[in-house]
């Protein structure tokens, strides 16, 4: 009896200390960011000939950076093999709702090994092309960025996918080959796709077709030098179309409400991107060229560069300029400056002004999200706080 008593003692322990070190290599973090934004010659949906006034809010996809919460986990299996896992969740500040179409974990959500020559990860995850624009912009996916001109870059996750990504004295090179790049669905009104409302994170395309291997499949890849102080890198990005998640629906574009119907519509993508690090200083920037190919060709071009200056220990200020051109005319410049205060390692306060110009045709709003009319001049503001844990 004696020994069956030490013996569960022993067990118990045993037990409790896999606990103990299962619990230490998960960690939870997140960040709650929010602000109030400020636009002028706001309208209340696409295609208004006119603005309707200026418009305040509170922002909800992105302020300087979406809000997130996350469980990252490791355990080391030795010689140089660890497993991996990332479960991240987006949600908007002021109604507490999900984001990423909806989805728990749509931010990521993901398993993967990690040895000495490269990982190997399968899941919903990031692709090369959000990794190369986070090396290349100095605003990220804030509501002022890059992705007032493009929703897919802050967007650019993919479902069902299996990835590697690899490093060797500053060369890296990295891939995603995705079976269906988004199997999630926004509903909608709309006359057209079904009833599927166009949602950037969510563009109705599971795919598992029988017998249509390349129907909703994504490729992307990555090569280039990220060293300290230089880093350039190239990204090709491939997503095909096919049928949607409800019935009779398709999948589409999702840069825009544009149906890629079939397996053989697509929407390609190449960039070219840098930086350069001097001390508490940085330059940013690079170009991407898309291509949709449907019934007929669609074509943009972004180019983009910006600054970034570390002035005092806790002020950072940041800068940044892009164009786009299409090719249906509708180009537009836009300016963007930031200024950060950081009161400590973990909060600060921050503010952004945004300036779009906007040819004739075009009606790209200042935040990323939001409406505007064709040829507005349009200027915003906006005043948030981050805080990460």
């Amino acid at each position: 009896m004696k020994r069956v008593l030490t013996g569960a003692v022993v067990a118990a322990a045993l037990l409790v200390s896999v606990q103990a070190r299962a619990q230490g290599s998960v960690t939870l973090y997140g960040i709650i960011d929010t602000g109030v934004d400020w636009e002028s010659q706001a309208a209340k949906a696409p295609g208004q000939t006119s603005a309707s006034g200026s418009a305040i809010r509170m922002t909800s996809l992105s302020s300087a950076l979406p809000s997130r919460w996350g469980l990252r986990g490791k355990e080391d299996l030795g010689s140089g093999l660890n497993v991996i896992f990332e479960l991240e969740s987006g949600f908007a500040p002021n109604s507490g709702a999900l984001q990423n179409g909806n989805r728990l974990f749509g931010r990521s959500a993901w398993v993967g090994l990690e040895a000495p020559y490269g990982t190997v990860r399968a899941g919903r995850q990031i692709n090369m092309t959000y990794i190369a624009l986070m090396k290349s912009t100095v605003l990220g996916p804030a509501l002022y960025s890059l992705a007032a001109l493009d929703p897919y870059l802050p967007n650019s996750r993919s479902d069902n996918t299996l990835s590697y990504f690899g490093e060797l004295h500053h060369f890296v090179l990295g891939a995603t080959y995705s079976t269906g790049r988004d199997a999630a669905s926004a509903a909608g009104s709309s006359a057209v796709n079904g009833g599927a409302a166009f949602n950037p994170g969510a563009t109705n395309c599971p795919g598992g077709v029988a017998g249509n291997s390349t129907a909703c499949r994504q490729i992307t890849a990555l090569a280039g030098y990220w060293g300290q102080q230089l880093g350039l890198q190239f990204v090709y990005d491939q997503l095909r179309g096919g049928p949607g998640l409800l019935p009779g629906s398709v999948s589409y574009d999702p840069s825009m409400p544009l149906l890629l119907s079939s397996s053989s519509a697509k929407t390609t993508r190449y960039m070219v991107s840098g930086y350069f690090q001097l001390g508490d200083f940085a330059l940013r920037g690079g170009a991407i060229h898309r291509m949709t190919t449907t019934t007929t060709d669609y074509q943009t071009n972004i180019y983009y560069g910006g600054a970034s200056y570390m002035l005092k220990p806790d002020v950072e200020l940041d800068g940044e300029i892009s164009r786009i051109a299409t090719s249906d005319q509708k180009n537009a410049n836009y300016y963007v400056m930031r200024a950060t205060y950081f009161l400590s390692k973990r909060t600060s306060i921050y503010t952004m002004l945004g300036f779009m110009q906007n040819n004739s045709r075009a009606s790209y709003s200042v935040g990323a999200g939001n409406y505007t009319v064709a040829g507005a001049k349009q200027t915003g503001v906006l005043f948030g706080i981050q805080q990460r844990f």
